[in-house]
């Protein structure tokens, strides 16, 4: 069959918009045919000098005369559904009665999103469609992607693009220049140039800029999130010591041992928003691999003993952004009436580091998801105000 091979063949990349266009008008006729009052499916080129649709699709059958104006591209995602869809408005001016629809080998949820706000129709390979005229209604949804493209968002979830990212959610409103943000990163001009144009083709970046700035922060962060796990080593303690103390000495050791150490997810977080309680667990980042020996903290037997839990972990991005805690912010959990105030002074001479807030909301979400609802408080009361 001929949209098998097509199909085979965009599932091995090896295609181009001919291909798409001859598999997508494959798929309409199946797709039409297989209705009991539609008789025929006629599809016809439309040469117009390389402008206009791929393709037209007159519709018959038992009281029914519609034609379908197809317009398509190698990839579905909203900034070329947005432009496909733009084209065929435009052609709509030739075709007053005709309906006008979108097809791709697969249409993320944003790009059908936008086709449904230009009321055009869409269709792609993997059978996600909606397709409306006269009496017709044919809606298909939550087919998965079986054309993985070579760059996709997972891609983003890799350290080096990783780090790109860290770096435009931390300073959501910056206009970026390629080679700054490239220098800043750490990463070649040409992965800067690659996830440029991924963010782009998702509608992240502001279009109307011809400097690298986000346009929508919040769902980057939310795809960013919903990508690849992280594949760091966790690694889980148990002490006696209190929350102050065991800051001071991983704090302490690691200063030592020439390595990062910097403080998220509960043990940040308490430091940035109100209403969060810092009860559960100290989580912190160290830099390297090798697990550090601190006197009084011990190997948990389980989850729910730890007390501690550190990231060792050899990707710097992560203290991208870090802060230090200013000494008063850490008198809310340093139990005053245990301690002299000659005692806590002592203690709090020890400054302590905390990541990026956009790192923190990464791992209460992802790392640490029992903490969603002090995510949100992050969310609402930190992030959302800087974009």
């Amino acid at each position: 069959m001929l949209f098998t091979k097509m199909a085979e063949e965009i599932a091995m990349q090896s295609f181009s918009k001919k291909q798409v266009a001859a598999a997508a008008s494959e798929k309409i006729q199946s797709l039409l045919e297989g209705l009991d009052f539609i008789e025929a499916v006629e599809i016809r080129e439309e040469l117009r000098q390389n402008t206009g649709p791929d393709f037209s699709a007159e519709v018959l059958g038992s009281g029914i005369r519609q034609v379908l104006l197809v317009e398509t591209r190698i990839k579905g995602e909203p900034r070329l559904a947005r432009e496909a869809a733009n084209s065929l408005l435009a052609a709509m001016r030739y075709w007053s009665h005709a309906c006008p629809v979108f097809a791709a080998p697969w249409i993320s949820e944003a790009a059908a999103a936008v086709c449904r706000e230009k009321q055009v129709g869409y269709l792609d390979l993997a059978g996600n469609c909606r397709i409306a005229f006269g009496t017709v209604f044919i809606h298909t949804e939550g087919y998965p992607n079986p054309y993985k493209a070579k760059r996709t968002l997972k891609s983003l979830g890799r350290p080096k693009s990783a780090a790109v990212l860290r770096i435009l959610l931390n300073q959501p409103r910056r206009k970026w220049r390629g080679r700054d943000l490239a220098r800043e990163s750490g990463v070649s001009l040409a992965l800067v140039s690659q996830i440029k144009q991924i963010l782009r083709d998702k509608e992240f970046l502001d279009p109307q800029a011809k400097a690298i700035i986000l346009a929508q922060p919040e769902k980057l962060l939310e795809e960013w999130i919903g990508g690849a796990p992280p594949t760091d080593q966790v690694a889980l303690y148990k002490t006696d010591m209190d929350f102050i103390e065991i800051e001071n000495r991983l704090t302490e050791e690691s200063q030592k041992n020439d390595r990062q150490c910097a403080f998220t997810g509960l043990s940040g977080a308490v430091h940035l928003a109100s209403g969060i309680s810092y009860y559960r667990q100290v989580q912190a980042y160290v830099s390297g691999t090798e697990e550090l020996s601190i006197q009084g903290l011990e190997p948990a037997e389980n989850a729910e003993k730890a007390n501690v839990a550190l990231i060792y972990t050899e990707d710097p991005a992560v203290f991208h952004g870090r802060r230090q805690v200013v000494p008063s912010s850490r008198l809310q959990y340093c139990r005053p009436s245990e301690k002299t105030v000659k005692a806590i002074e002592s203690q709090l001479q020890t400054r302590i580091q905390i990541v990026s807030a956009v790192q923190i909301y990464y791992d209460l979400r992802v790392r640490f998801p029992e903490c969603a609802k002090e995510a949100g408080k992050i969310g609402k009361q930190v992030l959302e105000p800087s974009w």
